[in-house]
């Protein structure tokens, strides 16, 4: 899911009536698991990126060390085991209904993004 998916949508509702009471639940175009995105990096950033399934207490470490707080952690944690249980499956068309433009594919997105993510730190 896109962040100006996210924001297109979230315009519209706020400048539009019929959404309240509402819920909506967005997504990409796609239904991606880790596995799918690490490739799309790699052919948008012409360098090897590959995605690491680590074991719960490995990650939970990392996560620790690189100063997030438990809370933090365990969310992530907790949001990581719902995506690998087929979290991330269903597609809707929420995007396309509530805004008329179709949501971005996630290479489009990294294709947009290029730049900001080889920013020198």
């Amino acid at each position: 899911m896109s962040a100006t998916d996210v924001a297109a949508l979230a315009a519209a509702v706020l400048t539009s009536d019929g959404h309240e009471d509402q819920t909506y639940v967005l997504t990409g175009p796609e239904a991606l698991a880790f596995t799918d995105v690490a490739p799309r990096f790699s052919a948008v950033f012409g360098r090897e990126v590959d995605y690491d399934d680590m074991p719960v207490p490995l990650a939970k470490d990392q996560l620790l060390a690189s100063g997030l707080t438990n809370w933090q952690t365990e969310g992530t944690l907790e949001l990581f085991d719902w995506i690998r249980h087929g979290g991330t499956d269903v597609m809707t068309s929420t995007v396309r209904d509530v805004t008329g433009a179709e949501a971005r594919t996630i290479d489009d997105w990294l294709s947009d993004q290029h730049t900001r993510f080889l920013v020198p730190r």
